[in-house]
Order: structure tokens, then C-alpha cells, then sequence
């Protein structure tokens, strides 16, 4: 399989990544199930997900897709990107990224990574954080409640003192206008230990997985992407 440069680079790591050997049956499993993960698309409007899913016919097998093909191929999923930036200046500048690339349909399986194989975790947050770091893009779409916990919007100080739920950490402003998150800073706690920093004052719109979000809220967020794209 040929890809370009970059996505040799991204292959070579994931395949590194996904060497890692959990002391727990089950989610060795998934491991072993390989990766899956978009290829590098530039695009000023970043949707992010969580995680590829794992149909029951699925093949174990690790790859990249084309996120243009992937529209066509699996319009249940994609499609709903393409209807959320009509009539907006994103209609051709979009693109899509997974926080983590290992193949699973149940998103609590992540907690049970998080718990017994944290090291496994960070590593593709840290992968995926230096993609969109090199994206830069002008806004994000978060569409998944728990891919939004890894960006540090609900780090919060427990009674220790310490703070939890840090990951990427960074901290936001809420814009009263537009009833959206403004990325500021990324604190000192932050599991990115590089200089990389996703773009101050970048837009985050934080919302739920398309396929059960109503007609009406699809609209609304059709309305605030339009809206935060012409004000930039």
C-alpha cells in the first residue's frame, strides 16, 4: 500500500505504537485487531472523532483512508460532515481526524484502556495532538462527548489539590456570542510534552456523535459554523 511522505511517517509510527502488549486479554484483543486512521488532509474546519469502530465482519488488518473516498464509502458516518459545513467557507476545506486509532464499536472499552494500559493511550493522544498541531486549523468540531474530556475542558482540582482529567490541558474562554469555547493556553500539567500547541484563540466546538443529534441541532451547528468562519 503507497501513501505520500507523511503518511509513510504515520504508518511506521502507529505500527510502533500498536506493538504495545496489555496484560489484559480483552483489550490485547482489540490491539491486535490493527489501526485504522485518515490519511493527511489539510483543511481549515477539523471534525474530530474518538475511534474507528469494529463491525463484526471487519478484517484484522492496520491502515489509512482517504477521508474525500471515505464520503462515498461510508456516507452513514462521513456524509454528516459534509452536511454540516454546506453554505459555510468550509464546504471544500474540511477534514477529519480519530484521538485514538484502535478499532473498537463499545467507547467504554476506552475507560478500561485508560484504567490498565494509560501508557497505550497517551502515545496515540500525543500522535494525534501533533497532527492537528500541524493542521492548524481556524476551528474544530469535537463530535463525540468523550473525545471532548482529552482536550482538558473538564480538568477539574480534587480535594488533594491535584488536578485530573488534564490530558491535552488546555484551558478555554467561553464566547458568550456565539456560545463557543475559545482554546487558550495548554497548562504545564498537559500530557504534550513538546513544544507543539493546537493554535491560541482557535475555535472548539464541542458537541455530540452526528448520528443522533436532531435535525434541529444539526442546523444550529451548521448556523455557528457558518457564523464563526465569516467572523475570522
Amino acid at each position: 500500500m503507497s501513501y505520500s511522505i507523511f503518511d509513510d511517517k504515520t504508518y511506521a509510527k502507529l505500527s510502533d505504537l500498536f506493538k504495545y502488549k496489555s496484560s489484559h486479554q480483552d483489550l490485547q484483543e482489540i490491539i491486535e485487531r490493527g489501526f485504522v486512521a485518515s490519511k493527511f488532509k489539510e483543511g481549515k474546519a477539523l471534525f474530530v472523532g474518538i475511534n474507528p469502530s469494529f463491525m463484526s465482519d471487519a478484517k484484522t488488518e492496520s491502515y489509512l483512508y482517504d477521508i474525500d473516498k471515505a464520503v462515498t464509502d461510508y456516507a452513514k458516518h462521513y456524509k454528516g460532515f459534509v452536511d454540516l459545513v454546506q453554505e459555510t467557507k468550509y464546504e471544500n476545506d474540511w477534514t477529519y481526524i480519530d484521538l485514538f486509532q484502535f478499532r473498537e464499536t463499545d467507547q467504554k472499552k476506552i475507560n478500561l484502556f485508560v484504567k490498565n494500559d494509560i501508557d497505550f493511550i497517551v502515545d496515540q493522544l500525543r500522535h494525534s495532538h501533533s497532527i492537528i498541531a500541524k493542521l492548524k486549523p481556524e476551528i474544530i468540531i469535537v463530535c463525540n462527548s468523550g473525545a471532548s474530556n482529552f482536550f482538558g475542558i473538564n480538568k477539574s482540582t480534587q480535594e488533594n489539590g491535584k488536578l485530573s482529567n488534564v490530558w491535552f490541558g488546555y484551558d478555554f474562554l467561553f464566547d458568550d456570542r456565539y456560545g463557543v469555547d475559545i482554546l487558550k493556553e495548554k497548562i504545564s500539567e498537559s500530557i504534550i510534552n513538546t513544544v507543539d500547541q493546537i493554535g491560541i484563540n482557535t475555535p472548539v466546538i464541542f458537541t455530540s456523535t452526528l448520528t443522533y443529534m436532531s435535525r434541529f441541532d444539526k442546523r444550529r451547528l451548521n448556523w455557528q459554523i457558518r457564523t464563526i468562519g465569516n467572523r475570522i
